[in-house]
């Protein structure tokens, strides 16, 4: 019903979700760009584009809030195009087992035509460091690396880019942005005017005041 209107737009459907709590649905629809970097207006044309196609499907009868949104660094992944796209990232898929699911998170090696390879994170997958002034924790590597590990689409569920970040460098790069601020805040600030020294009677001084004659 949506997928139509959004990419004769040319906007990219990712995603639909459906939740329900409180009375209501939510209905939450993540959009791009085939090229990403979608910005705010145009989320809010392919909002606009939804709302309408929505509405005249009149497809819904409770009541329900409607959610439309960029991906963001944790993008879905969705379809076989959607994994070839991210092959060489860390991602996360939610994998299907027979009493329910489990998540895994590694690399993404290789797509099939049915199926994906994935490199698992290592479990001591762990960068010591210094935390808030801790001493660095020393981290004992795995014994041996996780061997790739092939699924096949139909099993997954779900899954996401899972991107890494690197903690200490945010923390840093937040004071040093921070501590720039101030700095800038100081030299913006409007220079004192240096006056004259005052005497005990509240007048300017520089010399014996002058007789009239």
């Amino acid at each position: 019903m949506l997928e139509g209107d959004l990419t004769s737009q040319g906007f990219e459907l990712l995603d639909v979700r459906v939740f329900r709590g409180g009375g209501r649905i939510t209905l939450r629809i993540f959009v791009d760009l085939p090229e990403g970097g979608i910005n705010l207006d145009e989320v809010a044309t392919a909002s606009r584009t939804v709302s309408m196609l929505l509405e005249e499907a009149d497809s819904i009868a409770d009541p329900y809030v409607l959610e439309v949104s960029s991906p963001g660094v944790r993008r879905p992944l969705r379809t076989r195009e959607h994994y070839l796209a991210a092959i060489g990232k860390r991602i996360e898929v939610k994998v299907s087992v027979p009493d329910g699911s489990k998540r895994l998170r590694g690399t993404l090696m290789e797509v099939g035509a049915s199926s994906v390879t994935i490199r698992p994170v290592p479990r001591a997958d762990t960068t010591p460091g210094e935390v808030d002034g801790e001493a660095p924790k020393p981290v004992a590597p795995p014994a041996e690396a996780p061997k790739p590990v092939t699924l096949m689409l139909n099993r997954l569920r779900e899954g996401n880019l899972d991107p890494e970040f690197d903690v200490q460098a945010i923390i840093h790069a937040d004071r040093r942005q921070k501590k720039d601020a101030k700095q800038q805040e100081r030299r913006e600030r409007p220079a004192r005017r240096k006056g004259r020294p005052k005497n005990k009677d509240g007048k300017a001084g520089g010399g014996p005041d002058k007789q009239e004659s």
